[in-house]
């Protein structure tokens, strides 16, 4: 009969625990996204890449002061190129969906469509690995998703003039979903910091050209005020929601199997439900308040299933 080493066994709780705890710091500074696009002086696009802009300088810092993998004969091991690019890529994707088909739609639906990312990232898993998680999981699943319906503000409406942004809402999960599953099969060798700075450079790239594309100016207009009366909310945009909120994910997705990190960052419309009641005053429904107790269980079932 086998035996499991106790001191592994204890690593791996603590690790796993460790993990949980970085996904729920960073998808507590990811939920101040909403509220300052909400608050910034540029369109939406224009905002995801200046979001991008003010983020680089620090997430360089960290990937330059972060040990690096080096293959057995000691040398270096070479960039994942291809993964950074189509991670950035996925990230652009995600950002400017959910921006294109949050004014397209409704918000019930926009939020319930772009929180379908666990169902995605289970698929993917089992169309590539022909592994699908414990019935516990689904229990959890399906519970926090149902909450985050209730918490949208009811069941999305079939409308046929908002099919176009259903659907872009639906892709935004899709996106994100593919980003995650990618920055978590480079996070096997690499370090969050290095994933989230090429990643985030080649993301900004995609986001100015979007932003190129849409007609929004880059430069917010002149009215007197000065650099940070104007540009905070996109300052905090940059420093919290990417380097401290995506940068936390991304070493949460190190240590959490996937399929779990997936549901815990349902955590965000949570955290945006209440700060959008806290700071912008804006009512959250007995209904609502239901969906985000069920979130939390939800949450608290996938990380015990894991």
């Amino acid at each position: 009969m086998a035996f499991r080493n106790p001191r592994v066994a204890q690593t791996d709780a603590q690790k796993l625990f460790l993990g949980t705890i970085a996904l729920a710091a960073g998808a507590s500074c990811i939920a101040l996204a909403p509220i300052m696009v909400k608050l910034s002086p540029l369109g939406p696009q224009a905002s995801a890449f200046w979001r991008l802009a003010f983020a680089l300088p620090l997430l360089a810092l960290w990937a330059y002061l972060e040990a690096k993998p080096k293959a057995d004969d000691g040398k270096p091991t070479a960039l994942p190129i291809g993964l950074l690019a189509l991670a950035g890529l996925l990230f652009a994707g995600d950002l400017a969906t959910w921006h294109a088909g949050i004014v397209r739609t409704s918000a019930a639906n926009a939020t319930f469509l772009s929180n379908l990312t666990p169902i995605v990232v289970v698929a993917v898993t089992w169309l590539t690995t022909r592994a699908l998680p414990n019935k516990a999981y689904w229990v959890a699943v399906v519970i926090a998703l149902v909450g985050s319906l209730l918490l949208s503000g009811g069941a999305p409406a079939t409308n046929p003039d908002r099919l176009a942004g259903d659907g872009l809402s639906a892709l935004t999960s899709i996106w994100y979903g593919l980003y995650l599953i990618t920055i978590a099969r480079m996070r096997n060798q690499w370090g969050a910091g290095t994933i989230m700075f090429f990643s985030s450079a080649f993301a900004m790239l995609c986001c100015l050209a979007v932003t190129v594309l849409s007609g929004e100016p880059l430069l917010p207009p002149a009215t007197g005020q000065s650099f940070i009366a104007q540009w905070w909310p996109l300052l905090v945009l940059g420093v919290m929601a990417q380097v401290a909120g995506q940068g936390l994910l991304a070493v949460g997705f190190g240590m959490v199997p996937t399929h779990i990190a997936s549901v815990l960052i349902l955590l965000q419309p949570v955290l945006v439900g209440f700060l959008g009641w806290a700071w912008l005053h804006e009512s959250l429904t007995p209904v609502q308040m239901m969906g985000g107790a069920l979130v939390l269980v939800g949450v608290w079932l996938a990380r015990r299933a894991g």
